[in-house]
Order: structure tokens, then C-alpha cells, then sequence
């Protein structure tokens, strides 16, 4: 559920810092599915957790599953929602975490099923 009281509008989960990355991979396949929404996929090269993320974004389309292929050259470096302009560009060897987020800012229910994430 999205609540924009209290300067909410945004819902997200990140998972525990681990050994994700892989030396020069160029994607991030991610299989999903959900109800017509936009929603942001973070990589983080730390274990930190308010600290640099890069970030695309994506939408869902309905019940049926779909395999969304995301360059690696589309995620945008940024903190707190702000873009990082000099940030250095991800490196797919250094992902030690990944996050989802909603932040679209509408109010209400959402569902976001996630079959599976990786890099290739």
C-alpha cells in the first residue's frame, strides 16, 4: 500500500548485501509481473544503506509474465532520488545489493511478483 501522507508516495525493499555481481555482464534481466505500474530497480555496490544506488526504471503490464532485458548502461547513479552527475558508472563486478521501489506517486494497493532477477 502507497500512502502520500506525510510526504510519503513511495514503497520500497531492498535485499541483505551479498557477492551479486558479475565481471562484465551487460544486463539485468529481471521476470515480472504486476498491475500497469512503473517501478525502479536499484543496484548498490556497498553495503551501506543510505548511500549511492543506480537505478532504471520499468513497467509492468498486467498478469502475465514478462522478461524485461535492462542494459546496464540505463541505470543512473543517484541518493536520496537525486541523480549523481559525476558519480562513476556501475561496475556489475560490485553489486553487493538490490532494491525495488515504487514511487510513482499514487496512493492505493500495488502487487509486484518477481520470478527472478540476474545479470548476464
Amino acid at each position: 500500500m502507497v500512502s502520500i501522507e506525510r510526504n510519503g508516495g513511495f514503497a520500497s525493499v531492498r535485499s541483505s548485501p551479498g557477492d551479486l555481481g558479475l565481471a562484465g555482464a551487460a544486463t539485468c534481466l529481471i521476470e515480472v509481473r504486476g498491475a500497469h505500474r512503473r517501478f525502479k530497480l536499484s543496484l548498490l555496490t556497498d553495503d551501506g544503506f543510505d548511500s549511492l544506488n543506480y537505478q532504471s526504471s520499468f513497467e509492468t503490464t498486467g498478469i502475465v509474465w514478462h522478461t524485461l532485458c535492462l542494459s546496464l548502461t540505463t541505470f543512473r547513479a543517484t541518493f536520496r532520488g537525486r541523480e549523481v552527475a559525476d558519480a562513476p558508472a556501475l561496475d556489475p563486478s560490485r553489486i553487493r545489493q538490490v532494491g525495488l521501489m515504487i514511487a510513482d506517486g499514487q496512493a492505493g494497493p500495488f502487487a509486484l511478483d518477481i520470478r527472478r532477477i540476474g545479470l548476464d
